[in-house]
């Protein structure tokens, strides 16, 4: 009967977390059709003179070939995590243990499309992110940053995340 319980509580909670996902991917898409249109959320236009808008993504390959690569190793990490929860030779601490790293980990899924979905939504051509522990890198596709544009990802990754400055690493493509 408790197990049920728990079962049903995680249940619950999973399904809070697909809602949030849903919630991300359409952040994403109104983030994208702003930037299409020129407008973002605090009214900056994406725009910069045409350089950004007319650039060819640099590393197109790199950033699907890595969001590829993480959605596979996400797939598996998952995929173990419901073996323990679904197993019924799974005692109660392994249970709770597993059910909570199974959300902590749908968490930092989320954190990472909204992180890139922002970054893009800032006028940059694509970025790529990993959470991992207690850290966050980022890579923007391009050759170099300025410190502003350093400093907008910044803020978006300590935003959606935060953890401090000193545990966000960001860098290009190049």
């Amino acid at each position: 009967m408790e197990k049920t319980v728990r079962n049903k509580r995680f249940i619950i909670l999973l399904a809070a977390a697909v809602l949030l996902l849903v919630g991300a991917v359409i952040l994403n898409l109104k983030l994208n059709n702003d930037a299409k249109t020129g407008s973002s959320e605090d009214g900056e236009g994406v725009s910069d003179g045409g350089s950004r808008e007319t650039m060819v993504n640099l590393f197109g390959d790199y950033f699907n070939s890595f969001r590829d690569e993480r959605s596979r190793v996400r797939a598996q990490e998952i995929d173990y995590l419901r073996s323990i929860i679904n197993s019924q030779n799974t005692d109660d601490e392994a249970l709770e243990d597993a059910q909570s790293r199974l959300l902590e980990l749908v968490g930092k899924m989320e954190k990472e499309f909204a992180i890139e979905s922002r970054i893009r939504g800032k006028g940059f051509l694509d970025a790529a992110a990993t959470y991992q522990g207690d850290s966050v890198t980022v890579i923007v596709d391009g050759e170099t940053l300025t410190d502003e544009e350093v400093a907008r990802i910044l803020d978006i990754v300590i935003t959606e995340t935060g953890l401090p400055a000193s545990r966000i690493k960001i860098s290009t493509g190049g």
